[in-house]
């Protein structure tokens, strides 16, 4: 099978795209450098296309009652007009996904997965709708999803003639649903749109003085964040804690939800054995997910994710406690070949 192309495909040929497989869809890795596109995302706004992330819907009077009970974060509370993220667990609070959760109109939940397949995520849930009154609907072949991001978003949302909603808030204009949403440490928004629409809306920011950036822009400045991605940096065995998202993701006033009690007793205990660091490596090279990081002759993590930007590599990797210290010198052994590396706590500061 090829890869899926996005509604936006013809555009980026146009704009140059240097295109790339993400997540099994053929999309732009870049259009220039990632050092300009992702210095641009710092001082002004740029456009990122987010066709992999699929668009659901929970609709019904007990739209939020029922997704409360399943995700990490408080729904029930959710006021229309509000939006937040939160991950998917299991009864042992492993986490098996992110999403985001916005609540649009009464009875009325939108949801955009990160990582997640919208028929995995139908499937999962849909067996816990019993006597609820609510369904749950995949949009992801009528609904797109682009990213503007940058402190510049606000003014070029209003050149659109497009409200500009915080972090946390929804707007919706029309079928366009906007989504305060930080996926880059700069601030932006989740542009949700009709599929067929979405040429005319991308080409409406561009002419409102977007930029257009690739993955690879918004990879390097995810990973300089500190936020973790599913499911590169976690896998199916990693805790809310680990991936230092309960602050983004959970809440502990909201009453019972799969995986609830487990991260609560985690939360109380303070205890957790390993957790995210960033890893500034020496060399120029990004060491493939799961390599070894040693300290002395002792195994203290593996490496998940990483990017290049401005000739310096740096590394997502989960860590025991010997090796929490910012400024402690580490190896990664990855193809037979050991390199050296400096611990960051995040976001990284350089």
């Amino acid at each position: 099978m090829g890869l899926n192309r996005s509604p936006l495909f013809s555009l980026h040929v146009a704009a140059g795209a240097n295109f790339a497989d993400v997540e099994g869809w053929l999309l732009p890795a870049n259009f220039r450098t990632v050092e300009e596109e992702a210095a641009e995302t710092r001082r002004g706004a740029v456009l990122y296309d987010l066709a992999p992330h699929a668009v659901l819907q929970f609709e019904g009077p007990d739209a939020r009652r029922f997704a409360n009970g399943m995700f990490t974060n408080n729904i029930r509370d959710l006021a229309v007009g509000a939006c937040n993220q939160s991950a998917m667990g299991d009864e042992k609070a492993k986490m098996q996904g992110l999403l985001g959760v916005a609540h649009v109109r009464e009875h009325t939940l939108m949801v955009v997965l990160d990582g997640v397949a919208a028929s995995d995520f139908v499937e999962r849930y849909e067996k816990f709708i019993l006597f609820d009154d609510v369904e749950l609907t995949s949009l992801a072949e009528e609904r797109t999803v682009v990213h503007l991001a940058g402190p510049n978003a606000p003014s070029v949302l209003a050149a659109a003639g497009l409200p500009a909603p915080g972090l946390g808030e929804v707007a919706t204009a029309a079928e366009v649903h906007l989504l305060g949403r930080d996926r880059t440490g700069f601030g932006g928004v989740d542009i949700v749109v009709p599929t067929g629409a979405a040429p005319e809306a991308w080409a409406a920011l561009r002419a409102a003085g977007a930029g257009i950036g690739g993955s690879d822009a918004l990879e390097s400045l995810r990973v300089r964040a500190g936020l973790a991605r599913w499911p590169v940096d976690m896998g199916e065995r990693a805790l809310v804690h680990e991936m230092r998202l309960v602050e983004r993701c959970c809440s502990f006033t909201k009453g019972c939800y799969i995986g609830q009690e487990v991260i609560n007793r985690i939360d109380v205990m303070g205890q957790v054995q390993k957790k995210l660091w960033g890893l500034r490596m020496v060399e120029d090279a990004i060491p493939p997910a799961e390599a070894e990081v040693k300290l002395g002759d002792k195994v203290v993590g593996f490496t998940r994710s990483g990017a290049r930007e401005g000739g310096v590599a740096r590394v997502l990797a989960l860590l025991k406690k010997a090796a929490w210290q910012p400024g402690l010198e580490v190896e990664v052994e990855a193809a037979g070949r050991t390199v050296r590396a400096v611990v960051f706590d995040l976001p990284f500061s350089s």
